[in-house]
């Protein structure tokens, strides 16, 4: 994939109850700094989660100009006929700020408790496929009038008057690992949406040789395909303890050495940066990486 555009970021809000405050001053943050994307996961099972659209929705009323991301719709919770609508009323009350990231799931014993289906490799991928198509249909019918028959093989609408369109074309994102998955990015979705402990540096030129594959397939640009790595570990902060992290796929370390590794992401074919910290002090390491990684890796990249 070839990187003519311009690199995006943007910050992880987890959905935490008890860090409310905490999380608006990182939209607060977010909106000042002029990134592009606030990305907020969704995993309503987590006890400790608040629900993401309701958080997304009061976030996106505080701020005007960045834009908000579900990362990503957990599809065996949510219909995408619900999703397009929340998503069509969301974006109309922000401006035009919505980008609706979709996912089958993961956490299947999280699912299954609060009553979702245990979907086989094959219905997920399924599930992502019916709810891009859906979603689209949905939003182009609005315009027109016109009910919506939808004949999925997992999602169906029987004769759904809409009625309601996004004040903007709503990027959809897709969270894909698998190839197939990965190959469906390419052909229907606007962007890929990985993380690094997931997808570790190493597979990055695979998976976007996948997505590639994907959109070459459908007879599109592959370069129409955003590529987002949701880069999750912990940046150092002068006057506290220097953390590292363990885990495969964790970041940790100094200034130079996250903006050195989001340049070597950059020429491996992704565009598109969501800061996620994993501990320490949050809010003073998305300050840190707003205001010394970024332009770093604009000066590596000659965007400054």
């Amino acid at each position: 994939m070839s990187n003519e555009r311009r690199i995006r970021f943007g910050l992880n809000l987890d959905p935490v109850v008890d860090r409310l405050q905490e999380t608006a001053a990182l939209a607060s943050l977010a909106e000042e700094a002029g990134l592009a994307l606030i990305a907020m996961q969704d995993h309503a099972y987590n006890p400790r989660f608040a629900e993401s659209w309701t958080m997304l929705t009061a976030l996106a009323l505080r701020t005007q100009r960045v834009h908000v991301l579900l990362n990503v719709a957990t599809l065996a919770l949510r219909h995408p006929a619900m999703l397009a609508k929340a998503a069509a009323t969301l974006d109309r009350l922000s401006g035009g700020r919505v980008e609706l990231g979709l996912g089958a799931g993961a956490l299947w014993d999280g699912i299954a408790a609060m009553g979702g289906p245990r979907w086989s490799p094959q219905e997920a991928l399924t599930a992502l496929e019916d709810a891009v198509r859906l979603c689209r249909l949905l939003w182009d019918s609005a315009d027109t009038g016109q009910p919506v028959t939808y004949e999925g093989r997992l999602f169906h609408v029987a004769g759904l008057m809409f009625g309601l369109a996004p004040a903007h074309p709503i990027p959809l994102w897709v969270g894909a690992i698998r190839p197939h998955a990965l190959r469906l990015a390419g052909a229907l979705a606007d962007g890929l949406t990985i993380s690094t402990p997931y997808v570790q540096p190493e597979r990055l030129a695979e998976v976007n040789r996948l997505v590639d594959e994907g959109a070459a397939r459908a007879g599109r640009d592959p370069r129409l395909v955003r590529r987002l790595y949701n880069l999750l570990g912990v940046l150092d902060v002068p006057g506290s303890r220097s953390l590292r992290v363990s885990r495969p796929g964790f970041l940790s370390g100094s200034v130079e050495d996250w903006a050195d590794a989001i340049a070597r992401f950059v020429e491996s074919g992704m565009d598109t940066f969501i800061f996620w910290p994993v501990a320490g002090d949050y809010g003073a390491q998305a300050r840190r990486f707003v205001e010394e990684v970024i332009p770093r890796v604009q000066a590596l990249l000659g965007e400054s």
